[in-house]
């Protein structure tokens, strides 16, 4: 069923569409009209925005993620955005870095740029907070899809 829709069609990894189709529906309430990528191959995003062509790429975790990483940031995107799904489903984290910020933080720090994304780019110290945007819960409650 999910393959026949516009937003959540795409690759078998459901997380990620999950990923995809929170981020489009904050992307479009930003007025940036998104499109999903249909049939890229690992191209590094997963959305494009038609108003600018910005590439954006969608990494999502979820709480039952022990080790708290997931897959390699690829470098071909404009802007990252993250999401963390909590234990009940609901978005509990979300951020947004334009690629300048995040090679210029990565950088700062000495560290890999193109890492596993993970669950401490969330934090007070983490790419988001320091280069990004990390929204506050109260902004990314309308995220939720149940």
């Amino acid at each position: 069923m999910a393959n026949k829709d516009e937003v959540l069609h795409g690759n078998d990894n459901i997380i990620g569409r999950i990923g995809e189709a929170i981020a489009h529906s904050f992307l479009e309430q930003m007025g940036r009209r998104p499109k999903v990528v249909k049939n890229q191959s690992n191209e590094g995003y997963d959305i494009i925005c038609e108003h600018d062509g910005s590439k954006i790429s969608v990494k999502m975790i979820t709480a039952e993620n022990k080790y708290g990483r997931t897959s390699k940031i690829n470098p071909n995107w404009d802007e990252l955005i993250g999401v963390e799904l909590g234990e009940d489903l609901k978005v509990i984290n979300f951020g947004l870095i334009t690629k300048e910020a995040f090679i210029e933080e990565q950088k700062r720090k000495d560290q890999n740029l193109e890492p596993n994304f993970s669950r401490a780019m969330f934090k007070e110290n983490g790419i988001f907070a320091l280069a990004g945007t990390l929204f506050p819960i109260e902004q990314i409650e309308k995220y939720n899809l149940i």
